[in-house]
C-alpha cells in the first residue's frame, strides 16, 4: 500500500502534472513576515513566564515554608507560558 502511493506520488512528479507552489515566485517571496498580534502575544507570554520562573526562584531561595502546591502552579504556570512563546516566537518567523 505505501509502496504504491510512493510510486504514485513519483509518477505524478516526473510527469510534470504537479505543479509547485513556488514556481511562479521565488520561495523567498512566498513567506511574507511576522504577524504583529501573533508577535506581541510571543513577547506578553515570555514576559509572563519569565516573571512566573523568577517568582519560583525567589521563592524557593528565600521563602520560609516549602509549600508544594505554590511550586507546583509557578512550574506550570512559567512552562506553559514559555512553551508558548516560543512556539508563537517560531511561527512568526515562519518554521
Amino acid at each position: 500500500m505505501f509502496f504504491t502511493l510512493l510510486l504514485l506520488i513519483i509518477k505524478i512528479i516526473s510527469m510534470n502534472q504537479f505543479k509547485w507552489p513556488w514556481e511562479e515566485r521565488p520561495i523567498e517571496e512566498l513567506f511574507e513576515g511576522p504577524s504583529l498580534p501573533l508577535w506581541i502575544i510571543a513577547w506578553v507570554f515570555l514576559a509572563v513566564g519569565l516573571i512566573s520562573l523568577t517568582v519560583l526562584i525567589v521563592y524557593t531561595k528565600y521563602g520560609r515554608e516549602i509549600s508544594i502546591r505554590l511550586s507546583a502552579i509557578t512550574i506550570v504556570i512559567s512552562s506553559i507560558f514559555l512553551g508558548f512563546a516560543f512556539h508563537f516566537f517560531l511561527l512568526s518567523a515562519g518554521f
